[in-house]
């Protein structure tokens, strides 16, 4: 649900407006009102720097095996040795490279004395050095030039040639060396080594401390923006001598707010939220659709006089993944995953996605064991639990995903007629109210096309079809005459009848996931069995198999068992429920994170 809020404004001399910010940003409850965009040289400044600070932890964050270590500088200056760290480890790395292509050059040459080399260059006899494709290589250079081969390497010759005079020409590369000699080298790259080994030692018995000290710095300087941007945000008035400050504050909280008003004896108004003021939304929901609100976040909120779908979305997306990932097996795999993260997982945020993932756990257990599967095994022919399972062709899989979809297409639009009964009358809602009555008495009579037994509903399916659509050709824009209501009901028909099949038909991707993850895992184990037929390894190959396959099968579930139910929920559901938004997010001055 989507907690009340009331909205206050904060009469104050301008002398004592800082003061009065400092200790609302410490009560940390109420959301500023924001009248306009306040960009400032320290706010700019500011936001660098959290930039800074947020990229430095992601690096840090990828350290191996960290170490606790404890430092004596300031963070800024702690923030400043990592970034010079990672400057001096990246230009070592670069001279590691280069070392090491020339090591690489020079290993096919061997050790030798530079000095021995140069003593017979100046006797006059002078040396060239030679590459060349073992291919391309002539033998009859041997008996015309005093050639001495060095090394033969992936198919390339080194040698060297003795000459006076002028450099004989051959169809050869010339190679020169360089400066140092091999020996050289790989003393310059142990050297390298061992300064980038104590600059990652650095970073991994500095990564626990600077991450901990750097989120709680960006912590400080996003309550300083805030402040600052806060600053901005009132209106003068009276020459300049008064700040009016606007915010709102969830009902629930104002007590507190009133005491700390009543304290500092600040002058103030408050007033309930109207429909058009632009409302910061504050959802509150029991444990259960707690744990979907992420996933409602992800596409908006709504606005404040809307009705949160959060609650009534969950239990219908917990199903969904259940059937996308219908095993027995999968479903414990889930639960085992998410009881790990809720109890392990440091970070609050992550603990929630263990306790989601262990919904979908046993959403994956119960569809699993409706649907009789097991690791892609099929439960009915095991004895003693065969003839516990309810769903027993796969026509009936095709059935059930559509009675889940009617389901919520229906619930969806009695949420949509109660919404508008409540925001603009009992009038405003006939119309809603005969949509749903329209789209059920569909969904009665469409039922014996999929092998429904016709009952006594059927006999009287098309008098509610009727009323439903009296309804909707009278009632679809109350106060205008009879025509204009006609008109805009035929409109609106069309929108609901086109509406509601192209709906419906998209919860066969219920089936469609269900029954391929299924047979996905039919097939691993298939072929698995197949394997066991090989002497001896096939003992070896079977568990690796069969921990590979569905593992990919389980992956490959849990995506599609969240996109697209998350696609129904956003497409159909808060389409059919005449959801609203965006709404503005909560955010209490003092506590931004």
């Amino acid at each position: 649900m989507i907690e009340k809020m009331r909205k206050y404004s904060f009469v104050l001399y301008h002398l004592d407006y800082e003061e009065f910010l400092n200790k609302l940003q410490k009560l940390g409850m109420v959301h500023i009102v924001k009248n306009r965009d306040v960009s400032t040289e320290l706010m700019q400044q500011q936001s660098e720097l959290v930039a800074e600070y947020t990229e430095t932890i992601k690096f840090l964050q990828k350290i191996k095996d960290p170490e606790e270590g404890s430092t004596n500088l300031p963070t800024k200056a702690l923030l400043n040795k990592v970034k010079s760290a990672r400057e001096q480890r990246d230009k070592l790395n670069r001279q590691f490279e280069l070392v090491t292509k020339q090591i690489h050059e020079l290993i096919p040459w061997g050790h030798f004395d530079r000095e021995l080399a140069a003593k017979i260059e100046q006797s006059g006899i002078k040396i060239a050095y030679h590459t060349c494709l073992k291919n391309h290589f002539k033998q009859e250079w041997l008996e015309e030039y005093p050639i001495r081969i060095i090394h033969e390497h992936f198919g390339i010759i080194y040698f060297a040639l003795l000459y006076t005079g002028i450099n004989p020409s051959i169809e050869a590369e010339s190679f020169s060396f360089h400066q140092h000699t091999l020996n050289e080298l790989e003393n310059q790259r142990k050297d390298l080594e061992t300064q980038i080994a104590d600059i990652n030692e650095f970073f991994r018995i500095t990564a626990k401390t600077a991450i901990t000290a750097f989120t709680s710095e960006i912590d400080a300087i996003l309550q300083e923006y805030a402040y600052e941007d806060a600053l901005g945000q009132a209106d003068d008035e009276a020459d300049d001598h008064l700040k009016i400050l606007m915010g709102w504050i969830p009902v629930s909280r104002e007590k507190a707010l009133k005491d700390f008003l009543d304290q500092e004896q600040i002058i103030h108004f408050s007033a309930d939220a109207l429909a058009d003021d632009n409302v910061p939304i504050k959802l509150r929901n029991n444990w259960f659709a707690r744990l979907f609100e992420p996933i409602a976040k992800l596409y908006m909120l709504p606005y404040y006089n809307e009705f949160d779908l959060t609650p009534m979305f969950a239990p219908f997306f917990m199903l969904f993944f259940g059937f996308c990932n219908a095993d027995v097996a999968y479903g414990v795999i889930f639960l085992l995953i998410g009881l790990f993260l809720r109890f392990k997982a440091k970070n609050e945020a992550f603990k929630g996605y263990g306790m989601l993932i262990v919904v979908f756990g046993i959403s994956s257990i119960i569809m699993g064991w409706v649907m009789g599967s097991i690791l892609g095994y099929d439960m009915k022919k095991i004895s003693g639990i065969g003839q516990t399972v309810l769903i027993r062709e796969t026509g009936q899989i095709f059935n059930f995903a559509l009675l889940l979809g009617a389901i919520q297409i229906l619930f969806g639009k009695m949420v949509n007629t109660i919404k508008s009964i409540k925001q603009n009358g009992f009038k405003h809602g006939l119309a809603p109210f005969g949509t749903f009555l329209f789209v059920f008495a569909l969904a009665i009579m469409g039922s014996t096309m999929l092998g429904a037994p016709r009952t006594i509903a059927h006999v009287y399916a098309p008098y509610v079809l009727y009323a439903g659509l009296a309804l909707v050709l009278l009632f679809n824009a109350p106060g205008k005459n009879v025509i204009i209501n006609i008109l805009g009901g035929i409109w609106v028909m069309y929108q609901v009848v086109t509406g509601f099949f192209g709906d419906i038909l998209s919860y066969i991707r219920l089936f469609a996931l269900g029954v391929s993850s299924s047979i996905l895992g039919f097939v691993m184990n298939s072929i698995a069995a197949n394997l066991l037929n090989i002497p001896i390894a096939g003992y070896v190959i079977f568990p690796i198999f069969m921990l590979f396959g569905h593992s990919l099968n389980l992956a490959l579930g849990a995506l599609s068992g969240f996109v697209h139910p998350m696609r129904l929920t956003f497409v159909e559901f808060f389409n059919n429920s005449g959801f609203a938004g965006p709404g503005l997010e909560y955010k209490p001055f003092g506590r931004q994170k």
